[in-house]
């Protein structure tokens, strides 16, 4: 596990010692290796000239700290949507109240910006399945929403269908989501029938709207017809699968690459298929919620995210120690992980 300095100031409880803290006037230890921080062993430190705090990076809980019943009820959800969602694959009116229900506590437990893309980078910590990415496509969705003034009506039928959009995948004969080998000819042809299935399950429950089944038949298609599977462009996508395609592809590409590099892609090779206003807007948003994570430089060096560039929100300021490195003028360093 990599390790870096901090500041006192920089310090937060939960976060581990990777080195001894020693009073530099006595030699004493303050506080031991590989011990977690508490408030109060923050509180002491104030009072010793000490050595440098060895810190190992842990990016998620320095960032994000999410409260630990939000981490619960994310899992909670996602197993209620396991279950429920499982049953209305099979018989789309069987558990449509519970759907809503599920749907009501969500939006109403879920309010905060900051922790809704937190539990977004919940993929490494927990299992990840159908039902947590939908989740988090969910999560996404909503944001694209807030952050784009669409209204409370297209929001609700946003959401509801992000939580639906894949239930068509679920009695494939291969896991769509984690499956790590390439598909098959005859699997890619089936993978890409996934929302006509969806669309067939969904389109059958009365009592959501009609746009929640339109748009998840098309959260594959691309402005450019290059979607799937009907390679419709964009005058004939609705609203609510422009927002699914934008945060359907934003949740799967962060499956396999850092932040930085995902908008990167989406910035790249997504202006000519997705909707390139809620895509700029979201992408210079979510961008932001990293600042304070800590990352490494192709060339080795370790440093903070301190600014995130508005001319390419993709190669922000890093702080490595006293120096500042802006990668959108040093093209010749690029991020390669974060810690």
């Amino acid at each position: 596990m990599q390790k870096i300095i901090l500041p006192i100031s920089k310090c937060i409880p939960g976060m581990v010692t990777a080195q001894p803290i020693i009073d530099m006037q006595t030699g004493a230890t303050i506080v031991g290796q590989n011990h977690m921080l508490t408030k109060d062993n923050l509180d002491s430190l104030e009072k010793f000239i000490h050595a440098d705090i060895w810190i190992y990076l842990d990016s998620f809980d320095k960032v994000w700290n999410l409260p630990a019943e939000t981490i619960e009820n994310y899992k909670k959800y996602s197993k209620a949507l396991e279950a429920t969602i499982g049953k209305m694959a099979q018989s789309p009116d069987a558990s449509s109240d519970r759907f809503e229900d599920i749907y009501t506590h969500i939006v109403a437990d879920f309010t905060n910006n900051h922790n809704l893309v937190g539990c977004t980078n919940l993929i490494k910590q927990l299992d990840y399945t159908i039902y947590t990415h939908s989740l988090n496509v969910s999560f996404l969705s909503m944001l694209i929403c807030k952050w784009t003034h669409q209204d409370e009506e297209l929001l609700i039928n946003t959401v509801k269908a992000a939580l639906l959009h894949d239930i068509g995948g679920i009695n494939l004969a291969f896991d769509m989501i984690n499956k790590t080998e390439q598909l098959s000819y005859a699997e890619l042809a089936e993978y890409e029938k996934h929302p006509i299935y969806s669309y067939n399950i969904v389109s059958k429950i009365q009592e959501l709207d009609p746009s929640i089944a339109k748009g998840i038949l098309a959260h594959h298609e691309r402005f450019d017809g290059t979607g799937f599977p009907i390679k419709l462009t964009s005058s004939s996508i609705n609203k609510v699968a422009k927002i699914l395609a934008i945060a359907d592809t934003y949740e799967t590409l962060r499956k396999k690459h850092h932040i930085f590099d995902t908008l990167k892609i989406l910035l790249t090779d997504g202006l000519t298929k997705f909707d390139p206003n809620m895509l700029l807007t979201f992408c210079s948003n979510i961008a932001n919620y990293y600042i304070g994570v800590y990352v490494t430089l192709d060339s080795g060096e370790i440093g903070e995210v301190v600014f995130i560039h508005p001319k390419c929100v993709y190669r922000p300021i890093i702080k490595i120690n006293s120096n500042y490195i802006d990668l959108y003028e040093v093209t010749s360093k690029r991020i390669v992980d974060i810690e």
